[in-house]
């Protein structure tokens, strides 16, 4: 009978606990493709600006997951652009490439945000963008949402 009851708390304590860590955690629909095929494997994501510093945040293929007070930190930080830094591994590669790009704060608050990234090395993507971005990165970045479109 004790062991019945010991269930039935235990049974509850872990729904009260799971529904306070879940409450916890903003989810934002964010996939980020490179040379068009989903990015599974993400470390090292930060967001950063020169007024609130840098924050963590936790990518899972097709979300973005960031604490309640990181998601506040960035909704109410007075910069118009946040810097978006990441690590992965690409499958033709044994070595982690690192990307960094520039997110305007409007695509914060949109629906989804897609972010497509072209490596200058694929002949294909090098053809496709080279009138438009001259820059000396390696790559190129298009972000898109319902709203906005922009090419970093």
């Amino acid at each position: 009978m004790e062991n019945k009851i010991f269930k039935k708390y235990f049974f509850v304590l872990f729904l009260f606990s799971s529904s306070f860590y879940f409450s916890q955690i903003k989810k934002n629909n964010f996939l980020i493709m490179i040379d068009e095929k989903p990015c599974l494997t993400i470390y090292d994501m930060q967001i950063s600006s020169p007024s609130m510093g840098s924050i963590e945040a936790d990518y899972i293929v097709g979300t973005i997951d960031l604490s309640d007070n990181n998601y506040y930190k960035l909704a109410n930080d007075n910069s118009l652009n946040f810097d978006v830094s990441f690590e992965t591994f690409l499958p033709k590669s044994p070595l982690v490439q690192k990307y960094i790009f520039s997110l305007p704060k409007e695509f914060i608050k949109q629906k989804y945000i897609i972010i497509n990234i072209f490596n200058k090395s694929s002949k294909i993507y090098k053809k496709r963008y080279s009138r438009v971005n001259k820059d000396k990165k390696e790559y190129y970045v298009v972000i898109t949402s319902p709203d906005f479109s922009k090419l970093d």
